[in-house]
């Protein structure tokens, strides 16, 4: 997606030049450079960007499996966010304060195919009660099918731009 707003940009003149860019912005440390700057300009402390080992981390961490084979037809997104939140990764109200430990870890897409046993999600916890709670709210997001499934888009379309010769007299000045 990053590739066609560059390309709409002017930035290259086709995703494959652009892609070239990103991937010689990632071997040569400019792409990490620009985040460790970004990090800092927004007030971040760029020690953890250096060192992810400082981050915290969760007392429970709990790996829950497929209960079934099949393909996934749909992960509510909603039932998910609002379960993170339970375990304390995000705020109901203004003001709560967030767990930065914790959080939930989807291991596969729409359209993949499971395995019963196979992990599914992961947890990560500080509350035990929490854990119970969001396990039975994450699996319950997930819905099964017994035939294929396509998987969803990463996008679903694109923006493009128009270009004007007399934009004052089109009135887009």
């Amino acid at each position: 997606f990053s590739a066609h707003m560059l390309t709409l940009g002017g930035v290259a003149p086709d995703l494959a030049s652009v892609r070239a860019l990103a991937v010689r912005a990632l071997d040569d440390g400019s792409a990490f450079q620009k985040f460790r700057a970004l990090v800092s300009a927004q007030g971040g402390d760029v020690s953890y960007v250096d060192d992810p080992a400082k981050l915290p981390k969760a007392r429970l961490i709990e790996v829950v499996n497929a209960p079934r084979s099949g393909y996934l037809a749909q992960v509510h997104a909603r039932i998910v966010g609002e379960a993170a939140v339970t375990l304390g990764a995000g705020r109901a109200k203004k003001g709560q304060a967030i767990d930065h430990a914790v959080g939930i870890l989807i291991h596969h897409k729409v359209g993949d195919f499971v395995e019963r046993g196979q992990p599914l999600f992961t947890i990560h916890a500080n509350d035990p009660a929490r854990q119970a709670e969001v396990r039975e709210l994450v699996l319950n997001a997930h819905v099964w099918s017994n035939e294929p499934v396509a998987p969803l888009p990463i996008f679903y379309g694109r923006a493009v731009t128009y270009h004007y010769d007399n934009q004052a007299e089109k009135g887009l000045h």
